[in-house]
């Protein structure tokens, strides 16, 4: 037996030997989370060539990323041990681009360049001008529509458009592509699709040659990907005409249709290429068999999916814990509280803390960098490195400090004014010779030097901070700089609308901060330790920026160091895998999101993206919600998310922690995590399940927090928070009776354990 069918007998389970060896026809692989797709994937193309002897020139994988497609070919590469050549392993557009180059008479011109989307989007600026149209659209937005409407349909795509004036523009836009006999990405899969559905003589060639398609991802294909994979396929007739098909995918996992992938592609596939052999793989390698139980419970909620069932064979209990938080800044202080209890000999680097939008990641990263502790942003930027918010900021830089160039040149073409490049290297000249001038002094006196427009540029600049002082409120500076920049409107017209959503998300979370900033009786920070810390603040632009510098200084501080929480979006999670997985923000409008709230077809991907998120975890999955979370200044109620209460009680732990004391918190969590064993037994949780009505939860409340930490009149208890006058808050640890009406209490102090009379201490 060769090392290849070894491995097909002992490292293959049944349903996944039957999806490598399966040998004609059409066959559609359901394989969910963590079940090693690309193992079958990889298998199943040696197979063809090590068992049934298949030309390696005859097959094609295609997958989505380069990256992907590297780990693909390495894996066959291990199979084949170097004695045969690989079969085409990439990603759609990159497979079409070779059938371009080999086959030149299936383009209108022989020789052609591929325009990136830096390119497209000069071009499209460039025909915004000629039309004057650059203020009413952006560059970006009109790419966005003409890739979005290019990967939706390939037939006359600009009957698409709703917007005359959009179609116009994408009928030029193809025009001055075609006259430079250029390509975009999009165009390298439509030409080929073309060529197939118009010159038999190409595709009967094709088909002659390539027997064998395998597609991973499926669940991740667009319109015009589906009907690629049917034209290489199928004849002219719709009958099966090569020998093998293999599509792998998982539509519980398709979370990317706005940027044009179709779910249902997944369940066409057993229509368009019948008779399809269906294959489910079901066992998971990754994750405990109560995380995959509580996935399974959620996803089957679902309507546009085969049905299946993820299981293990790592069976575990207590696994999953949700917690019910006051408030948005409790969950922050929870989360914290969860990494600070993290067992020390493990790494934090298998900790991921994973979020719906970018938003959300603000609080959790103030408290991180207030308690030293490492993270790392996964596919982002940390928030107050975020472009939009290091504009606003650079803005009220100037406000402070006048004399700022550095946030001078920031922002003075931010939005465009026409202030180029040539202009700041004559204002840097001359604010060099004139080094007493602040920036108002310096740019009135090059501005009877400049032309007209750039003149009455400059002046409108200058205007946006009249009236703006330090000693202000940073609430009132803000929104006035906004405003006067129309700032918003900006972003618009500059990014594709995901992009603006995010962006704009991000500011009304730097205006959050603000607020809380402004109404807080001290600074974001709390805590008396902490250096931030200050008795007598006064809110105004100058403080709050002397916390935000403090905060970057501290991140400086923590980014060297190696072991650090991930946190990440769900769409950035998908792929990835982590020990312990923390999901925040489980309430209605964030998760779902609230602009899913209004079809089945958007809130089944918000279902979807929930899947993604809990599989990922491997040992552990914490969840958690906040009764209420704070809207420039306002206190917003929040409902419990759909996603948590479709998940059976029985699976998870429900902890009411809105009423609880902060050492309370820190010692459940520390029983959860197995790592206050040394000081007493675990604690038994309540499982009663999550509700979604507001006054429900608050009846469940009560009755959660008196079975955790009810406290006796006359007794002393374990894991009673106490305080004392010298020592402060404390949990205690150990009760001895010394007489009847009086205690020796071994108290945790945050200084260590001490052992003192209950006289001297006061129940929390």
């Amino acid at each position: 037996m060769n090392d290849f069918n070894k491995f097909l007998k002992t490292e293959l389970n049944e349903q996944q030997r039957k999806a490598v060896k399966q040998k004609k026809g059409a066959t559609l692989v359901v394989a969910g989370a963590g079940s090693g797709k690309t193992r079958v994937i990889t298998a199943r193309m040696a197979n063809l060539i090590l068992n049934e002897n298949v030309d390696p020139r005859s097959i094609i994988a295609l997958t989505f990323t380069n990256k992907a497609a590297g780990e693909m070919r390495e894996r066959l590469t291990n199979f084949l041990k170097s004695k045969h050549t690989l079969p085409f392993v990439g990603t759609f557009h990159s497979y079409c681009l070779l059938l371009l180059k080999t086959n030149p008479q299936i383009i209108p011109f022989p020789t052609f360049s591929i325009i990136d989307s830096d390119d497209q989007q000069s071009l499209i600026k460039k025909i915004l001008k000629k039309n004057g149209l650059e203020k009413q659209f952006s560059a970006s937005a009109i790419q966005h529509q003409i890739s979005f409407i290019k990967n939706k349909t390939h037939i006359n795509s600009a009957d698409e458009f709703t917007q005359p004036i959009v179609k116009e523009l994408y009928l030029e836009y193809e025009s001055a592509k075609s006259r430079s006999h250029c390509l975009d990405f999009d165009d390298l899969l439509l030409c080929v699709l073309q060529a197939f559905e118009k010159n038999e003589e190409f595709k009967q060639k094709y088909q002659q040659r390539v027997r064998n398609v395998l597609v991973d991802e499926y669940q991740d294909t667009n319109k015009v990907q589906h009907a690629l994979l049917k034209n290489m396929a199928l004849n002219s007739k719709k009958k099966f005409n090569i020998d093998t098909l293999c599509a792998v995918g998982d539509e519980d996992q398709s979370i990317y249709s706005w940027r044009g992938a179709v779910v249902t592609n997944m369940l066409q596939f057993q229509k368009d290429f019948k008779p399809v052999k269906l294959i489910k793989i079901e066992q998971n390698y990754r994750s405990v068999n109560p995380i995959l139980q509580a996935a399974n419970a959620v996803i089957s909620n679902n309507k546009m999916r085969h049905p299946k069932d993820l299981w293990s064979t790592k069976k575990a209990k207590n696994r999953i814990l949700a917690l019910n938080c006051k408030s948005d800044y409790q969950e922050t202080d929870a989360i914290t509280t969860l990494i600070k209890s993290y067992p020390k000999e493990k790494k934090l680097n298998n900790v991921a803390i994973i979020y719906r939008t970018h938003f959300q990641s603000r609080l959790i990263e103030e408290s991180f960098i207030r308690n030293s502790i490492g993270y790392k942003i996964v596919g982002g930027i940390r928030f107050y490195e975020r472009k939009e918010i290091k504009d606003l900021l650079a803005y009220l830089r100037l406000v402070v400090n006048p004399f700022d160039k550095a946030s001078l040149i920031r922002i003075l073409n931010t939005p465009a004014r026409g202030l180029g490049a040539k202009f700041e290297e004559e204002l840097f000249f001359e604010w060099e010779r004139n080094k007493l001038f602040d920036f108002k002094q310096i740019l009135l006196y090059l501005m009877p030097k400049q032309t007209n427009i750039k003149a009455q540029a400059i002046n409108d600049f200058i205007k946006i901070f009249s009236n703006l002082k330090k000693e202000q409120k940073t609430s009132f500076v803000i929104d006035k700089i906004i405003e006067k920049t129309s700032y918003l409107n900006f972003l618009r017209k500059a990014y594709d609308p995901s992009e603006y959503d995010t962006k704009s998300q991000n500011i009304e979370e730097l205006l959050r901060s603000i607020h809380f900033f402004e109404s807080n009786k001290n600074k974001l920070n709390t805590n008396p330790e902490d250096p931030f810390y200050n008795q007598n603040i006064e809110k105004n632009v100058e403080t709050f920026l002397h916390e935000v510098s403090l905060m970057q200084e501290k991140i400086k501080q923590n980014e060297d160091k190696s072991d650090q929480v991930q946190m990440m979006t769900m769409h950035a999670a998908k792929g990835l895998e982590f020990d312990m997985v923390i999901i925040c923000g489980l309430e209605e409008g964030i998760l779902p999101s609230s602009r899913s709230l209004n079809t089945n077809q958007d809130l089944e991907e918000e279902r979807r993206l929930f899947y993604v998120g809990v599989t990922r975890a491997k040992e552990r999955l914490v969840l958690t919600h906040a009764n209420y979370r704070n809207t420039y200044g306002q206190i917003s109620d929040q409902i419990t998310s759909r996603f948590l209460t479709e998940i059976p009680s029985k699976l998870f732990q429900y902890l009411d922690i809105s009423q609880t004391h902060p050492l309370q918190i820190q010692s459940v969590v520390s029983d959860w995590l197995g790592t206050r064993n040394a000081r007493g037994k675990l604690l038994t949780f309540n499982t009663a399940k999550p509700v979604s009505s507001r006054s429900k939860q608050k009846t469940f409340k009560a009755k959660t927090v008196n079975k955790f930490f009810a406290t006796n009149a006359t007794q002393w208890k374990k894991n009673q928070a106490v305080v004392h006058k010298k020592f402060g808050a404390g949990l205690v640890t150990k009760v001895e009776q010394k007489r009847a009406d009086e205690y020796f209490l071994t108290v945790l102090f945050k200084t260590g354990e001490k052992r003192v009379l209950s006289s001297f201490i006061k129940r929390i």
